[in-house]
């Protein structure tokens, strides 16, 4: 008979897009603490090669009177 077994591992990654632009990770499955480093840091990578150049402005602190700076 089959004495092998073969285990497939199914690893997700899930990103999604802000209306702004901006790419993040959604969800990122992973069996080990370590494993789960090392992932974060790859996707990170991966996601601010799309994300340079989409930085958001900061919003304004509010209106300028002449006089109150």
């Amino acid at each position: 008979m089959f004495d092998k077994y073969i285990k497939i591992n199914e690893k997700r990654i899930i990103a999604g897009q802000t209306s702004s632009g901006v790419w993040y990770c959604k969800e990122l499955i992973a069996e080990t603490t370590e494993e789960l480093k090392t992932m974060i840091g790859e996707v990170n990578t991966i996601l601010n090669t799309f994300n340079t150049g989409n930085e958001t402005k900061k919003p304004s602190k509010g209106k300028k009177v002449k006089g109150l700076d």
